[in-house]
């Protein structure tokens, strides 16, 4: 049976995002994504540009199925606390399955950035209005600092100190959501 042209496309998705998780993309060639999903270049090259293309497509739906999961922890009616521990539990669950360098690619990709600031400080605005978090300080503020921790993450000193990624992600939530003060002094 002959597959359908969208079929091939999610076959060379799905490979490649298999051999990118398990090589990074650097390693990984169109020639060797081609020969796993049984399809040619030409066939390659209906679908993707080229490499990058394909790196992006995949960190796209990524991307998508987080701001879809951001919204939905966004939208729901409980304390701001409760939703920044569902938020960080997600993303340390969604990226641990993202490991080496696939995730270091992905991190430095900046063409998501605007649309998840935007989110993010509205998010921050709404827990304000709501009295969750401090009105004097700005969204604004927390989002550059948020982009500072991010550069940490991405020039890689955590694995210095810290064995996995949740970890890492959990003490970085504490200290910057929930402060370095105990619960008796809070």
């Amino acid at each position: 049976m002959k597959q359908s042209r969208g079929n091939k496309r999610e076959q060379l998705l799905e490979v490649a995002k298999k051999l990118f998780l398990k090589f990074g993309t650097k390693r990984v060639t169109i020639e060797e994504i081609c020969k796993e999903s049984n399809v040619s270049k030409v066939t390659f090259y209906k679908y993707f540009e080229n490499k990058i293309a394909i790196i992006k497509a995949i960190r796209d739906d990524m991307m998508e199925m987080g701001f879809a999961k951001f919204d939905e922890i966004s939208s729901q009616d409980i304390q701001f606390v409760e939703k920044i521990k569902l938020m960080s539990k997600w993303r340390i669950e969604f990226l641990s399955t993202i490991q080496g360098e696939f995730l270091d690619d992905i991190l430095v990709m900046e063409d998501f950035k605007k649309e998840f600031m935007i989110r993010f400080i509205d998010n921050l605005k709404q827990a304000q209005v709501n009295g969750e978090i401090r009105k004097e300080i700005s969204p604004e503020l927390i989002w550059l600092v948020t982009e500072k921790m991010r550069e940490v993450t991405i020039e890689g000193e955590w694995k210095n100190i810290f064995e996995d990624y949740a970890s890492y992600q959990d003490q970085i939530r504490t200290i910057f959501f929930f402060g370095m003060l105990t619960d008796e002094n809070r």
